[in-house]
């Protein structure tokens, strides 16, 4: 099936549905211009890193952490929402589209106006203090970081280290993110899959259990996946491209 017959067959998946999810991946902000960090040339394939940006790495030495997530965060504080950031909030409007679900840290759908995310990985928006729970908008730390004006933030009632609200390596999930996710991939009618490749668990498994739960699959995504054969519709195009079209004949 050619590209332009697929994208006519799911935006005909999308106007029957009624209950429409939507799991997106690094893809969707990568047009954002966010590096994908686990692609061929991402950064977690720099030697020693994990361990620096794991929840020990930050226990254990907080200033080299900020010193090198700060470099990353700053990327995505300057990043705006897509177009295909865009679609998912057109669709909720429509009433069709009821959660999103997120392996991003960006922050950039609910930026974009969503507003049921599930953000899996956490977000770097936001921080917390380890010891009271006190939380913090991050986004002025990192500036001043950045600058050299500070190197560790500190909670103002405990003067300990603030962590990001961001999922770091050796941490589980949120429950109540992966709780809500795995709420909505079981009751929704069609799954939109975006800019995933679908092999980070336990991300990967929902679109299993969307589809063992009787709904369709629409996976776009400029590679294939391991879920290609059970989706109805799959696209290797740029999101970009896909959510023009899509809203162009929803509009």
């Amino acid at each position: 099936m050619d590209i332009s017959k697929a994208i006519d067959q799911a935006i005909n998946l999308i106007r029957k549905s009624n209950y429409i999810v939507a799991l997106s991946g690094a893809g969707i902000s990568t047009e954002a211009g966010i590096p994908d960090f686990r692609g061929p040339s991402g950064i977690w394939k720099e030697p020693g890193l994990m361990d620096r940006l794991s929840i020990t790495g930050f226990r254990n030495d907080p200033e080299t952490f900020y010193q090198i997530s700060v470099k990353l965060f700053a990327t995505i504080a300057r990043a705006q929402p897509t177009s295909a950031h865009r679609l998912l909030v057109r669709l909720e409007q429509m009433g069709k589209l009821k959660a999103v679900i997120t392996q991003n840290i960006d922050g950039l759908h609910s930026a974009a106006g969503s507003s049921n995310v599930y953000e899996l990985h956490g977000t770097y928006r936001t921080g917390h203090c380890p010891q009271c729970g006190l939380a913090f908008e991050m986004a002025e730390f990192y500036s001043q970081i950045e600058q050299g004006k500070l190197r560790v933030p500190l909670c103002i009632r405990c003067s300990v280290p603030i962590k990001p609200d961001v999922v770091l390596f050796e941490e589980l999930l949120p429950s109540e993110a992966w709780n809500g996710a795995v709420r909505a991939a079981s009751a929704c009618d069609l799954m939109l899959i975006l800019g995933s490749s679908l092999v980070v668990y336990p991300a990967a498994e929902l679109p299993m259990i969307a589809y063992e739960n009787g709904a369709q699959l629409v996976i776009v995504n400029l590679g294939s996946t391991s879920y290609d054969h059970l989706a109805a519709v799959t696209i290797q195009q740029q999101l970009g491209e896909f959510a023009e079209k899509v809203l162009a004949a929803l509009s």
